[in-house]
């Protein structure tokens, strides 16, 4: 019974004294700036990715479905991917007002898909959406 009381001591020791006490995270020192990835495939596998296609970001459902008052576009690159970042979505950096819905619609050789994004928190990292043209 000493022995396991011994051995938790010490256990309880190596914790304590280990623990960084700073009071600083190593995960908010090293903060991933926002961005918004769209990626776009022509195959439901998503393993064949579309170069050069047009990726318009719109406010509204009516614009989107009007192909109108286009908010951001990009085509894709070699990739397949569109970025954003987030001074392209708000210029002053007001994060608040940029958070939300977007309206996504891509474009290649004639064939259009319309979607729709997840609530963008715009926080830290990169956040991807996935399209299949075809």
């Amino acid at each position: 019974m000493k022995t396991i009381r011994i051995i938790t001591i010490i256990i309880f020791s190596i914790f304590t004294v280990s623990c960084d006490r700073s009071g600083i995270f190593e995960e908010f020192q090293k903060a991933t700036p926002w961005e918004f990835h769209v990626q776009v495939f022509n195959d439901d596998n998503m393993t064949q990715t579309v170069a050069d296609a047009v990726v318009n970001i719109y406010k509204t459902k009516e614009d989107r479905d009007g192909n109108t008052n286009i908010f951001l576009t990009r085509n894709t690159g070699e990739n397949g991917e569109a970025v954003f970042s987030l001074k392209d979505f708000e210029p002053g950096l007001d994060v608040q007002k940029s958070k939300g819905i977007y309206y996504v619609r891509v474009e290649k050789n004639g064939i259009v898909k319309n979607d729709i994004t997840r609530y963008l928190l715009m926080n830290d990292g990169h956040t991807y959406h996935k399209i299949v043209l075809k």
